[in-house]
């Protein structure tokens, strides 16, 4: 039991450190800057204009929402192009097999003793 709990305590301590250099990438990358018409968004709309500024403020967000993907996605793609980062996936994908083997042999013994 011990070496398997060993196992997916490394895991996890992989999969964190992978996940911290994915979002060192994130980090790294530029944000767009906001347009005017973004900025302007429901500013100043009476009763008659509010499905219009409804309509933009869905927009927009829309359009954050699409840009915050395209960056999130694209610093994974700068990460998955990073040897460092390609070799800590190696290493927690080493990590989750060792600790399935860990865990599977643990287990058949359990059986086999009942």
């Amino acid at each position: 039991m011990a070496e398997s709990k060993a196992a997916w305590d490394q895991v996890g301590e992989d999969f964190r450190a992978l996940g911290r250099q994915v979002k060192q990438h994130y980090d790294q990358r530029e944000r767009p800057q906001a347009t005017e018409s973004q900025e302007a968004t429901g500013q100043g709309q009476g009763a008659e204009g509010q499905p219009a500024a409804d309509r933009r403020k869905v927009d927009d967000a829309l359009q954050k929402l699409t840009e915050a993907l395209d960056q999130a996605f694209s610093a994974l793609g700068d990460a998955v192009r990073d040897p460092q980062v390609g070799e800590q996936t190696r290493k927690a994908a080493g990590s989750l097999s060792d600790a399935l083997t860990a865990t599977f042999a643990e287990a058949s013994e359990r059986f086999r003793k009942k």
